[in-house]
């Protein structure tokens, strides 16, 4: 048994009260109750129950009730000119080869098969809904850390300007820095535009959910608990379980195709009552006929249909079973992906704190060493650069190791809904 654990790490910095804000768990709750493919899903399976009632029909009585008018210009000796004819019906298939039968189980296997296809999708949303917030997420701080960036650069052309004045700096240095605040601009700008294309994304998966007025709450710690994964239940994930159902109701349509090796034998029973002007009694005729019937019916030959239709099941019944063994294979490799994308994400996470702590410190050396006129504004420049990439490279560590652990709960299948 292979098993792997997730450590917490606590990061009080991506911790914000806000009682209003639109939380993670309220985010997949309203993904799970709005979103358009959960909803399709769920009428795919309330077909596949309807399914079933069909199919039991096939197995109860027929009643079935008649009433036929026949007016004759020149009737025969011995009849009326208008004749009518009453009858009630009930009928009983009594064997039909199985095929009733295995009707009755592949509908029943299939509409199981449909209730484990919902259940994946629900997890696949849920696993969407978290990457969707998650990106949000992500594109919020880029566009704090580019903001912070462009802010540092303005006090750097302040700074420049009055040393530019002062005739301190030349002006190749001034416009340097002007053109790295401008370049600064822009990427604000730029993250700006991401920040909204993911809300978008985000209000999508929530099934169109207007999220301009709506707070976004930051992730809390809590959520990443500490869970094991033990690698033995992917043999559980619904996928499989659809597939393992699918290849069951196949066999079940297979016995239904042998059904034409097999007689047929029904059996009913009927009232009639005749009259003539539509509602009097025939007088030479008996006012009530009750018939009996027992009929039974062998099919010798139908030009191989019964062949056909077996043989075309048995190949669906071998192309499903290669698409289990298929799936087994990309379910195993997607849990190993998904295990060695987190030993990454923990290691990333730690290098790059060091490297956001290191970025902080050289800035503020490098800073002080330019207001003391030491070090050059290139040399500030390329400081506040470090800086921006040191905090981005932590906040996309931070949300790799969120995104991993994600992505294992979906494999695993451990979303609650």
């Amino acid at each position: 048994m292979k098993k792997i654990k997730i450590l917490t790490l606590s990061l009080t910095a991506f911790i914000a009260v806000n009682l209003n804000a639109l939380t993670l768990d309220d985010a997949v709750s309203i993904a799970l109750k709005n979103n358009f493919e959960i909803q399709g899903k769920n009428y795919d399976y309330v077909e596949s129950l309807e399914n079933v009632k069909l199919n039991n029909s096939n197995n109860l009585p027929k009643l079935d009730a008649s009433y036929g008018f026949m007016n004759t210009d020149k009737p025969n000796r011995g009849y009326e000119s208008d004749e009518a004819t009453a009858s009630l019906k009930l009928s009983y298939n009594l064997f039909k080869g199985f095929k009733d039968l295995a009707l009755k189980e592949s509908a029943k296997y299939l509409s199981e098969s449909s209730q484990y296809s919902l259940n994946a999708t629900k997890q696949d949303i849920v696993l969407n809904t978290k990457t969707a917030y998650i990106n949000y997420l992500d594109k919020q701080n880029a566009l704090e850390t580019y903001n912070s960036a462009y802010k540092l650069f303005q006090e750097q052309f302040e700074d420049s300007q009055n040393r530019y004045n002062q005739g301190l700096i030349a002006k190749n240095d001034l416009l340097q820095v002007q053109v790295n605040m401008s370049s600064a601009k822009q990427n604000v700008v730029k993250a700006q535009g991401d920040l909204k294309v993911a809300k978008f994304q985000l209000s999508n998966i929530l099934g169109g959910m207007n999220l301009d007025k709506e707070p976004i709450e930051k992730l809390n710690e809590q959520t990443l608990q500490s869970s094991v994964y033990d690698e033995n239940l992917l043999e559980n994930r619904s996928e499989i379980q659809a597939l393992k159902m699918n290849l069951e109701s196949i066999k079940e349509l297979e016995k239904s195709a042998k059904s034409g090796y097999y007689p047929k034998v029904d059996a009913s029973v009927s009232q009639n009552k005749y009259y003539d002007e539509l509602s009097k009694k025939i007088e030479n005729k008996e006012d009530n006929q009750n018939i009996a019937n027992i009929t039974a019916t062998w099919n010798l030959y139908n030009g191989g249909y019964d062949s056909s239709m077996t043989t075309i099941y048995k190949t669906k019944y071998l192309s499903s079973k290669s698409q289990l063994k298929k799936t087994k294979l990309d379910i195993k490799l997607q849990y190993e992906n998904a295990k060695s994308n987190l030993e990454v994400a923990i290691d990333n996470l730690e290098t790059s704190k060091l490297a956001l702590l290191q970025a902080q410190e050289n800035y503020a050396i490098v800073k002080n060493r330019f207001d003391e006129g030491i070090s050059t504004s290139t040399d500030l420049t390329d400081a506040n650069y470090l800086l921006t990439q040191a905090k981005q490279g932590f906040n996309r560590a931070y949300f790799d190791k969120y995104l991993a652990i994600s992505t294992l709960d979906r494999i695993m299948e451990k979303n609650s809904y």
